[in-house]
């Protein structure tokens, strides 16, 4: 077959699969034509679905012998630096080291700039630490690298990509500013981006500070009889007396205005981050993002979410 005969093949091949997707016969049959167009990815995750979905025999010690013979080859292509580098950095991450280990990815990158692991990688840990700028450029240098729009882990990238541009274009308030804002009325709400209710919750308490301390009554003790709703002669003036009976009934209420408003903006402010914590944090569907972990079994470890063990 020439080039553009696999492509054909695999095309059908892949419509096939997703309509029975419980076939081993056809995954191997794909994984076939995947390694024929050299894909080698691609190739390796169809032979472990044969493997999982439990083929023939001669099948599966096929797919299992072919598994082993693209990993060497994909092996061969990574300078053993970088590939140190990497597992240093699935490590660093495992140990919650997060930013060693995004220089240790980093490194890996830089040694081996074709290999889309370490980016993927990469991303992850600064999207898991609230870096989402850095996240969303190393998704985009993922999907450049793999260069495979059909692939499913660069639709799935894809797709997070507008999940995480979507948070990323609004920062999200602090919740403690909010409430340390908040103690002056209406300021959590503007904090917010909420203007309408922080003015409101401003009016409001103002207007009740306000009457406290300007709603007066004056006594006037004069020397003279005063007939009833005249005033005493300036010169009459014993004393005089100005209290503010509603004092602290207005500064009570201003001050719990201020309070629950404050209060609420937290709440606002809380919800609105465990929303974007939701959209950026762990999914368990689509996207894999789950965080690395390594163990050794004999000469070999194991990296998980990692498309290849190395020796």
């Amino acid at each position: 077959m020439i080039l553009g005969e696999f492509e054909r093949v695999e095309t059908l091949l892949t419509q096939a699969v997703e309509l029975d997707p419980t076939s081993a016969d056809l995954a191997y049959r794909r994984a076939r034509i995947l390694e024929e167009l050299e894909r080698a990815e691609p190739a390796m995750r169809e032979y472990c679905r044969v493997i999982d979905l439990g083929g023939e025999a001669i099948g599966l010690v096929d797919a299992r012998q072919r598994i082993d013979a693209i990993y060497e080859q994909v092996r061969a292509r990574l300078p053993r630096a970088a590939r140190e580098a990497f597992l240093a950095g699935l490590v660093a991450a495992d140990d919650s080291l997060y930013f060693e280990s995004i220089e240790q990815f980093s490194v890996a990158i830089e040694l081996a700039p074709g290999w889309p692991d370490p980016i993927y990688n990469r991303a992850m840990i600064r999207e898991h630490i609230g870096q989402l700028q850095a996240a969303l450029a190393d998704y985009r240098a993922y999907l450049v690298v793999v260069a495979d729009p059909e692939d499913a882990d660069a639709i799935a990238i894809s797709e997070r990509i507008g999940q995480l541009e979507g948070a990323a274009s609004v920062a999200t308030p602090d919740p403690n500013g909010a409430l340390a804002l908040g103690m002056i009325p209406g300021m959590g709400h503007y904090y917010t981006r909420r203007p309408v209710p922080g003015t409101i919750a401003l009016v409001t308490a103002g207007a009740a500070f306000a009457a406290g301390f300007m709603f007066t009554e004056v006594t006037v003790y004069c020397v003279d009889e005063v007939p009833a709703g005249a005033s005493c002669p300036p010169g009459a003036v014993v004393d005089e007396v100005t209290e503010r009976p509603y004092l602290w009934m207005g500064v009570g209420i201003g001050a719990a205005i201020t309070l629950v408003t404050a209060v609420e903006a937290y709440v606002k402010a809380k919800r609105a981050r465990a929303e974007t914590e939701a959209i950026t944090g762990l999914s368990e569907t689509g996207l894999n993002v789950g965080f690395p972990t390594v163990s050794a079994r004999g000469d070999r470890v194991d990296l998980s979410f990692v498309r290849y063990r190395f020796r």
